[in-house]
């Protein structure tokens, strides 16, 4: 694909956690460490948008049409339609981006670590929700459907220890916007623009082969055919890993605060929610 060239990281620099809370509380902070398990060759992976919350933040159902935010991560890999669907739904809860690594391109690529931050008050935001798009793709990301799948904190607001997250392609979904084609506007493409897709009109489903991408030529250089391949049993076939540790006691928060997840431009150079792709006139 022809993806606009983009400078450090300046598409994620400006995505910093947002909180709201309407009386002093504490919180932990914790570390989001994320881990590309691809061998070069394989799948990268954009900046996964890592969000605390009540249980509230239901960011997809398999079976029923994209939100406009899922459909913006899904086909660009930026979060910027989230943090307003999340708020909307949970408004004491927090998010960050963990962004990629260095100054290379602005995905984590394979064998990949990166690391964020972030203070969460388990008393109130006990759950975890992650997504992220695959890379290249059409419309295919990652994250968890159930959004009680992590519960971090117990009853009483404490971390329960380190979790780390093996995200398989049973986590991987396709939000069906946009159809599979290689050659019909996927992101991260050589050659293609990611604009151009045609629109599905469906539902987020499980993943499907990637077949058709073996041999395909991405910012990255090939993908290689038996690095990308699923087989028959997805929760063998490993994307990435996400652990979650403290990494400090409990600190105080403000009695009430806003840090804005703002200024964030789509990656490939997006910066609506919605876009115009052929055969629909909204996607």
């Amino acid at each position: 694909m022809k993806v606009p060239k983009i400078s450090g990281r300046g598409i994620v620099a400006s995505v910093v956690a947002s909180v709201s809370f309407a009386a002093a509380a504490q919180a932990t902070t914790l570390e989001i460490t994320i881990t590309n398990t691809a061998q070069i060759g394989g799948f990268a992976i954009t900046p996964v948008y890592s969000a605390f919350h009540d249980g509230n933040f239901d960011a997809f159902d398999a079976g029923s049409a994209a939100s406009a935010g899922v459909e913006l991560i899904a086909e660009t890999g930026s979060p910027g339609g989230l943090p307003a669907e999340r708020l909307a739904v949970s408004p004491d809860s927090v998010a960050t981006v963990v962004a990629a690594p260095g100054s290379g391109p602005p995905t984590i690529d394979p064998g990949e670590t990166t690391t964020a931050t972030i203070d969460v008050d388990g008393s109130i935001n006990r759950y975890f929700t992650f997504l992220s798009m695959l890379v290249p793709s059409n419309d295919t990301f990652l994250g968890n459907d159930d959004p009680l799948a992590y519960s971090l904190f117990d009853d009483f607001g404490n971390f329960s220890g380190e979790r780390v997250i093996d995200v398989t392609a049973s986590l991987l979904w396709d939000a069906g916007t946009e159809v599979n084609d290689p050659l019909g506007g996927p992101a991260f493409v050589a050659m293609q623009d990611a604009a151009d897709g045609v629109a599905e009109n469906g539902v987020v489903h499980g993943v499907e082969s990637f077949a058709a991408f073996a041999g395909v030529e991405t910012p990255l250089g090939i993908l290689d055919g038996n690095l990308i391949d699923f087989g028959n049993d997805l929760s063998q076939f490993s994307v990435a890993t996400i652990t979650i540790r403290e990494v400090s006691g409990v600190v105080p928060l403000p009695a009430a605060g806003l840090f804005g997840l703002s200024g964030l431009l789509g990656l490939g150079g997006l910066s609506v929610l919605r876009r115009r792709k052929k055969g629909s006139q909204s996607a």
